[in-house]
């Protein structure tokens, strides 16, 4: 069976070579018309594929925030309240984690008023220096990280000490470069895969490769990644679990994991703490894609 031209190249075959010029205004042939210029490839028969490749990777990130509020009438009082909270939670997650938790801290601290009703009742602060009642001030922790078997646990840390508010923990993948080389080398694999089959399904005979671009072309066109395949590489999800509950009949030990005298009181956070709050949850799985246009000639 004879390969059948590409139509590109048929195209350029059936336009004469001199429709690339016209006529000048004065009459003569020095004027000279833009032409598509297209891949020497275009130019005789070839197979052109595309090679897909979606990794199924667990993820290695989280991340949580939580903020911690207190209230003085005095402002400086209500910052050091919150800050005491804040650097307990600091000290346990870098206790738990060390140096696989990246913490970013912040502080700000905020007046409240007297308040008043209006003629329809509503309830309105006199914003006025003179009325201010007290302060409230905020310390936050922005928490990653890099550790997925002490995710959870890092969490529950912080939650220990009763954050006025907290996010979700959320997981994500940070793409590490041996990563991205496997998911391309699938993505060539598959790319040579579906050349041979085109040319298997269409009776010719695949001949050598002439090009190979990374991403998804275009290389005789345009072209989407919306299908592809699967390739289960570095498929190392774990669950991140609490703590297994002891045994009936067991006293498990009470293990301070910090402490520190927040105002007039001594806080603690046992194991216990973080164990009870420590919610089991699925990691689910982040994909990497890539992709691969590939040339080859028809053979003789």
């Amino acid at each position: 069976m004879k390969p059948v031209l590409p139509l590109a190249a048929l195209l350029l075959a059936i336009v004469p070579a001199a429709a690339a010029q016209s006529a000048s205004p004065t009459g003569g042939r020095d004027y000279q018309e833009d032409v598509y210029v297209t891949p020497y490839w275009t130019r005789m028969p070839v197979i052109e594929s595309i090679g897909r490749a979606n990794m199924q990777v667990a993820p290695n990130r989280a991340s949580f925030s939580v903020t911690y509020l207190e209230t003085d009438k005095d402002a400086e009082d209500a910052m050091k309240l919150a800050v005491q909270r804040a650097r307990l939670a600091y000290d346990t997650v870098k206790k738990i984690a060390g140096d696989k938790a990246i913490v970013q801290s912040s502080v700000s601290v905020d007046p409240y008023y007297e308040q008043y009703r209006d003629k329809e009742g509503n309830r309105i602060e006199n914003d006025r220096p003179d009325k201010v009642v007290g302060f409230e001030a905020e310390a936050s922790l922005s928490v990653v990280i890099e550790d997925m078997s002490i995710a959870g646990e890092a969490r529950a840390a912080v939650l220990a000490l009763g954050p006025e508010t907290s996010t979700p923990l959320r997981t994500y993948l940070v793409a590490t470069t041996e990563m991205n080389r496997a998911a391309y080398e699938a993505a060539v694999a598959d790319g040579s895969a579906r050349a041979k089959a085109t040319a298997e399904a269409s009776g010719a005979k695949l001949g050598k490769l002439l090009a190979v671009q990374e991403g998804n072309g275009p290389c005789l066109g345009r072209w989407t990644t919306s299908a592809g395949v699967n390739s289960d590489y570095y498929d190392r999800a774990r669950n991140m679990s609490a703590a297994p509950a002891p045994e009936a009949g067991m006293q498990k030990e009470r293990v301070v994991v910090t402490a520190q005298r927040i105002g007039n009181k001594d806080v603690e956070i046992t194991q216990e703490d973080i164990d009870a709050l420590n919610l089991p949850s699925d990691l689910p799985k982040q994909t990497i894609s890539s992709s691969a246009c590939m040339i080859y000639a028809v053979g003789d």
